[in-house]
This record gives C-alpha cells, sequence and structure tokens, in this order.
C-alpha cells in the first residue's frame, strides 16, 4: 500500500539528498547562474558555458524551491534555507538579465554565454538569438521569482520579453534551435510551451494583482484549446507532434511520429491551466494520457521510449531527411531523464483526479524503472544518469543541447512532492 505521507517523503528526501545536493554544488556564486555542461555521470564539469535556456528553467527551481519550504513541502529544510534559494533565484534572473537579454533590434534572448555572461553564437554565422524556446524559459524563471520574492518588475520584464517573442512568433519568425520546425507542419511544441509559460504568467499575475492577468487567462485557454483540438489525433487519442499542413505529407515520419511522454507533460500543463480558471478537466486529457503510457512503455526492457509510430512500435514513415526527423530516428529508443520524469509525475496527477488504477499502477511501473536505473550509483555525486540507451544502459550522445539539465527531474519531484502535500488522503495498492 502506497500513501501520501510516506511516498512524500521518499520523494522529498530524495530531491534534496540526490538532486539538489548535486545542483547545489554547480551554482556559479561568483556569476550568478548554474553550471551545467557536466558529463552523463556528473563526475566532471566539461564547460563552464552558460545555456540561458537552462538559467532561466534554473531561475524557477529556486524560486518555487524557497516556495515550497516557506509552505512546508519540503520538511527537511529551513526558512535559512528558503532565503538562500531566493537568493540563488535572484542573481541567476539578474545574470540573464544583465548578459542574456538582447537589444530589440538583436532579437530576444541570447542563446549561450560565457561564465561571465559574454555573449556566444551557438551556431557560427547566426547570431545570439537562436530559439524562442530560451525565451520561455528566460520568462517563467522571472515569472516565477517575482511571485515568490512579490517583486512586480521582474514580473514587468517577463512580460516584456513575452511581448517581444510573440512579435516574433505572430509574424511567422519562429527560430527554434535545436528543434527547427519543417515548413510543411504545425508544431504540437509551439502551443505547448506557450501554455506552459501564459500558465505562469497567470499564476504570478494573479498573485500581483497585476493587470495582465486576465490576458493572461485568455491566452492560457486558447493555448489548451490549441493542443486538444488541432493536435489531438481521435482516430489514435493521441497528441500528433507535428500534423502536416498538406496531404503530400501524411505518409512521412514526421507527420507519424509521437512523443508520448512529451504528451504527458502537455496534459498536465492542461489541466493547470483548465484549474487555474476554474473549469473542470477535459476527458481527451486522461485519453491520452493513457494512450501514451501504453504506446510509450517499452515492454520488453521498460521505461519510456522517446518517440514511437503513431499507431504503435518504432517510428516509420517516408523520410524528408529533416534534422529533427534524423535525430529523433536515431534516438527514437533512448531513455531519457525528462521523459521519464514527466511520466512519473502526470501518471500521479491523473491518478489523483480520476482514482483509475491504471494510472497508479503505472506510475509504480515507471518508479521502478527510474529509481533502478536512472539513479546514479556514486551517491558523492548524486543526480541522475540522464541519457540511457534502451536496455537501461548510460549513453554518452547529444540528445538536445550538451549539458545536464537540471530542469525536469526537480520540477517533477517538486510537483510530486506538492500534490501529496496537498492530497494527504491519497493511497494506491
Amino acid at each position: 500500500m502506497h500513501n501520501a505521507v510516506e511516498t512524500g517523503r521518499f520523494y522529498t528526501d530524495y530531491f534534496k539528498n540526490d538532486l539538489m545536493s548535486f545542483w547545489d554544488r554547480a551554482a556559479d556564486r561568483k556569476n550568478g547562474g548554474v553550471f551545467t555542461c557536466f558529463t552523463n555521470d556528473g563526475s566532471k564539469l566539461i564547460s563552464t558555458d552558460k545555456y540561458i535556456w537552462s538559467q532561466g528553467r534554473m531561475a524557477w527551481i529556486y524560486a518555487r524551491t524557497a516556495d515550497d519550504i516557506r509552505r512546508g513541502v519540503l520538511p527537511d529544510y529551513t526558512e535559512k534555507d528558503a532565503e538562500k534559494y531566493l537568493e540563488l533565484g535572484k542573481r541567476t534572473c539578474e545574470f540573464i538579465r544583465d548578459h542574456a537579454v538582447l537589444e530589440p533590434k538583436d532579437g530576444v534572448c541570447a542563446y549561450l554565454t560565457e561564465a561571465d555572461g559574454t555573449k556566444k553564437e551557438s551556431i557560427p554565422g547566426k547570431g545570439f538569438y537562436t530559439s524562442y524556446f530560451v525565451d520561455c524559459f528566460v520568462i517563467v524563471g522571472f515569472a516565477c521569482y517575482a511571485r515568490v520574492a512579490q517583486d512586480t518588475a521582474w514580473l514587468d520584464l517577463a512580460l516584456e520579453i513575452y511581448r517581444r517573442m510573440m512579435s516574433y512568433l505572430d509574424r511567422g519568425v519562429m527560430v527554434a534551435e535545436p528543434y527547427p520546425v519543417h515548413k510543411g507542419f504545425r508544431t504540437h511544441a509551439k502551443d505547448m510551451i506557450l501554455a506552459c509559460v501564459t500558465s505562469e504568467l497567470l499564476r504570478t499575475a494573479q498573485a500581483l494583482h497585476h493587470p495582465q492577468e486576465q490576458a493572461m487567462r485568455e491566452k492560457s485557454l486558447y493555448h489548451v484549446s490549441q493542443i486538444l483540438d488541432v493536435f489531438f489525433a481521435p482516430k489514435y487519442g493521441v497528441i500528433q507532434e507535428m500534423p502536416p499542413v498538406e496531404p503530400e505529407y501524411e505518409d512521412t515520419f514526421l507527420a507519424r511520429h509521437i512523443m508520448p511522454c512529451h504528451a504527458l507533460e502537455s496534459m498536465w500543463f492542461c489541466l493547470d491551466i483548465l484549474e487555474q480558471n476554474g473549469k473542470k478537466p477535459d476527458p481527451r486529457i486522461f485519453t491520452v494520457a493513457r494512450n501514451s503510457l501504453r504506446l510509450g512503455w517499452d515492454e520488453k526492457y521498460g521505461g519510456m521510449l522517446r518517440c514511437v509510430d503513431i499507431a504503435g512500435g518504432p517510428p516509420k514513415g517516408r523520410t524528408l531527411l529533416d534534422g529533427y526527423e534524423m535525430l529523433m530516428r536515431e534516438t527514437w529508443d533512448s531513455k531519457l531523464w525528462w521523459t521519464n520524469a514527466e511520466a512519473l509525475y502526470c501518471t500521479l496527477r491523473c491518478y489523483a483526479l480520476t482514482g483509475d488504477r491504471f494510472f497508479a499502477e503505472y506510475h509504480d511501473r515507471v518508479a521502478g524503472f527510474d529509481f533502478s536505473k536512472f539513479t546514479n550509483p556514486n551517491k558523492e555525486i548524486g543526480e541522475w544518469i540522464q541519457i540511457l540507451d534502451r536496455r537501461g544502459r548510460p549513453m554518452n550522445k547529444l540528445v538536445a543541447l550538451p549539458v545536464k539539465d537540471p530542469f525536469h527531474i526537480m520540477r517533477d519531484f517538486l510537483r510530486i512532492a506538492e500534490l501529496l502535500h496537498d492530497r494527504p488522503d491519497l493511497h494506491w495498492d
């Protein structure tokens, strides 16, 4: 029998002793921000460059950790710890503001800097602005810090970055490294990340009584409707990552591939937004979650696969020799930190809302894989071995940014701890 108290204690202990202990050592206390360019096992820092994508994410982690300490979600920390993490969050936000927010003529946020903030081109000749995803993570970091610190100035800056980013996207200018979008397709990733961004902005605007609250309500609900009306494939009951604009592309790999755990993450974003707006969960959310778990779970070796065919099994379809397609073809059967962490949280969230044992069983199934395969056996280092092959063996292969990412695992563990803290009645066999 699992109960909220014991399970919550497991996740909070793990968060403190295996995850945050690693990232405490990685903080750049001289310049602000955090170092992330470690080897897969975390044993060696191979570069002090800072990917702003990860800096914005870490600002969120620092602020949310401080908030959860104050709420009593993380019982083994003190108010002094909350102050420490809020200060680290502030210094990370300041590093981004001072070094990565570009002049309007140059874009929005830089992709990459050196340790001291000197900007670098991530792709030679492409300039500093190469991904709106960076903007998104800077926004969520600033917004979360603003809410916890009760500092409206950071929310105003987050909203200004949001407006500048949207001015590009609304004109059809989408710089999206490391996942550029083929011109013949729509992309679920856009509405998904904007759902995350507007949800965070809404949460902070509501807490600070900001005049943009209603605008963020409307925008967040718009992205939920796009996700569930445009990218939901009724025939299969899943989220289609890249529906084609024209019928000629329907037989391609890009059209047919789905990312089960990307869909799970997207579904809990949708749950958040509907809850924020006083609306009931859309039943399609649980349909997508069930089918994503069934299709994504690797029955042979365990764990959640990175991507599969829309009808199940290895992804297939006509090639367009697209860069993103090539990456997915090469890594479809890998077991990644972020996919399996997202499955941990979404399964528990769905179980708490539905009482459906299917979700509890999958939570335990995913947890069994995750804590036996990803946990670093070297307790002096901690964190997860973040990139595994299909059999669950460490794999030194680039799958996105060349970093050890600080975000998904800690965010999902915080969300699990919050859920169990707020639902002490929750239990399952």
